[in-house]
């Protein structure tokens, strides 16, 4: 006669429940990435580890992701997805190409930082295995940046020697290393500070506008 033991019998039911929920089975796989990524760094997580914690069978994490980066690709993309929505609201609340507009949008950024420590933890990872999602984050930050400090140099706004997406560029790619930086250690700097110093150093944020 075979017994089944305890852990066995967990992982059995939340085998069953995925199946009848395979929504809230994602939700817990993803939980489960964000928890341990977080912790240990994507090298020394698998995915029968995230399958583990999040109380379902490994065959279970297969069904929804085909690897352990495939996982935690979604987790970064929707992570800087709802950043960017909730910069997008708070900067419409000012006036366009403003500091003050870069300053909300730098609050709201560093609001969701505090938030969402472990997410944080894994979208702004400075750890080697982690390099190409920085690069692809830089990539889908720079175009909105891009768009702006073109429309304040069509305005006359900004320094004619200025090329919007090389701006665009450096500006993406220190945002993120200062992200990284400050999630680390937010004991560093400031709130505050760390959004004087963004926004003093923006080439637009403190350009002329143009007289009425």
């Amino acid at each position: 006669m075979s017994v089944t033991s305890p852990a066995r019998s967990v992982i059995d039911l939340g085998t069953h429940r995925a199946r009848r929920d395979p929504a809230r089975t994602r939700e817990r796989l993803i939980a489960a990435g964000i928890d341990l990524f977080a912790q240990r760094g994507l090298h020394d997580v698998t995915s029968a580890g995230i399958a583990r914690h999040a109380g379902v069978a490994t065959g279970t994490f297969y069904l929804h992701f085909p690897d352990k980066l495939a996982l935690f690709r979604t987790i970064v993309f929707a992570a800087l997805a709802e950043l960017r929505a909730r910069q997008n609201e708070a900067g419409a609340t000012q006036p366009s190409g403003t500091a003050a507009e870069l300053r909300a949008r730098l609050d709201t950024f560093l609001e969701f930082a505090e938030e969402k420590r472990a997410l944080m933890r894994v979208l702004f990872a400075r750890s080697a295995e982690a390099t190409g999602i920085a690069d692809e984050i830089v990539a889908a930050l720079a175009p909105g940046i891009e768009r702006r400090y073109a429309e304040l140099c069509d305005a006359g706004r900004l320094p004619p020697g200025l090329h919007p997406a090389v701006a665009a560029q450096a500006r993406a790619a220190a945002v993120v290393r200062i992200a990284a930086w400050w999630t680390e250690d937010r004991s560093r700097a400031t709130r505050s500070e760390v959004i004087e110093t963004l926004v003093a150093l923006d080439p637009a944020a403190f350009s002329p506008r143009p007289t009425p």
